[in-house]
């Protein structure tokens, strides 16, 4: 995974983006955003990405998506992106205003390597960014960091964000 490549951002709430872009600059990730407003968009981003001639590492370095979207929810994509060779080893965030268990435990069945709630409390957004920078590194590192890697993770239960793979 390239460290520095594009975040597709799946969110149709222009402050939800505006918050995110904000607690990224504040963590130092500087991945290009790219910013799609439903699910369809991102699922044509994809596809063109597929289907450009050049490298294979221009696939984004995440997907960021939210569960209702319009013309396609997060669900749709989710799957989409998990059936299509090329984007099945993706990693992919949920980030979504739903708390509901059945959402959570959907999108982790379906292949989301996180679920993470949206918050208000800029707290909350500086720890999804911190998250999604070690994420962005975490693909980088040898097999023997990884499990050190989920160990961090799991000291973070008190945050409102639910661990995957």
């Amino acid at each position: 995974m390239n460290e520095t490549g594009t975040i597709l951002l799946a969110e149709d709430d222009e402050t939800d983006v505006m918050l995110l872009r904000r607690a990224f600059s504040e963590v130092g990730i500087v991945n290009p955003l790219r910013v799609v407003t439903d699910g369809q968009e991102a699922i044509d981003v994809l596809t063109e990405v597929q289907r450009a001639p050049g490298p294979s590492d221009r696939m984004p370095a995440l997907v960021i998506l939210d569960l209702k979207m319009p013309r396609m929810t997060g669900f749709e994509v989710l799957l989409w992106l998990r059936e299509e060779p090329a984007t099945r080893g993706v990693p992919v965030m949920i980030l979504s205003s739903s708390s509901h268990q059945h959402d959570v435990e959907r999108s982790l069945a379906n292949g989301a390597n996180l679920f993470a709630v949206k918050s208000p409390a800029t707290s909350d957004r500086l720890e999804f960014a911190r998250l999604v920078k070690s994420w962005l590194h975490f693909h980088r590192l040898p097999a023997a960091c990884i499990d050190g890697f989920r160990a961090a993770q799991a000291m973070h239960a008190s945050t409102p964000i639910v661990r995957g793979t």
